[in-house]
């Protein structure tokens, strides 16, 4: 798809239907006719964006990763410590779910049913790639003996984006805790399990 239409209010529009219906029916349950009821169009103009169901979860999975990609870049670009980052960044992880919870919700529950192969490879390596960024943290935080040098860096990643993903079966808006307070808890809680107990060094960036 053109980048043009792929940022279009219309396509967006679409994508945010799709997402809230995947949401409350299950991708295998959902239909584009409900979708394209949803999003205000016939079901045929929904063939000018898409060409399938799955081009739409295909989308919505992507829309999320640039998101969360393009957030995690952006706190690398800082000299704070290592543990500063590492809080910034399960901050900036969890704040999609109070602005687009629908799309981050069927990213992180139906990224299973995306079937073809081209699409799951190209989602793959932005997982990939978004898994690395937060490696980096692990790895610059040993470096600098601010982290427990004997981390496994990738499980360590795996167990914070566990506890974050695991609050979208119960988190609301307006609920007891707004999703910053509730982040910066969970950030509090997780770095006082891998920080050491000196303080950490200065090292170059990377």
């Amino acid at each position: 798809m053109k980048i043009q239409a792929r940022q279009s209010f219309r396509f967006q529009s679409i994508l945010s239907s799709a997402a809230k219906i995947f949401r409350e029916k299950g991708y295998h349950h959902a239909n584009l006719t409900e979708i394209a009821n949803d999003a205000g169009l016939q079901k045929g103009s929904l063939y000018y964006y898409i060409k399938s169901k799955e081009d739409l979860l295909y989308e919505i999975i992507m829309s999320a990763l640039y998101l969360y990609i393009k957030s995690v870049n952006e706190i690398l670009t800082s000299n704070k410590r290592a543990d500063e980052v590492l809080k910034e960044a399960i901050i900036a992880h969890m704040y999609p779910f109070d602005i687009e919870f629908d799309r981050i919700y069927v990213f992180i529950n139906e990224l299973h049913n995306l079937a073809n192969k081209k699409y799951k490879k190209e989602v793959d390596a932005h997982i990939k790639t978004y898994e690395d960024l937060w490696i980096n943290i692990i790895e610059k935080g040993k470096r600098s003996a601010a982290f427990m040098p004997n981390l496994d860096s990738k499980m360590t990643v795996l167990s914070i984006f566990a506890l974050c993903n695991g609050s979208l079966r119960w988190y609301k808006r307006g609920g007891g805790y707004n999703i910053k307070e509730l982040a910066e808890m969970y950030a509090r809680n997780f770095l006082e399990g891998i920080k050491t107990n000196r303080g950490p060094r200065s090292v170059g960036k990377g």
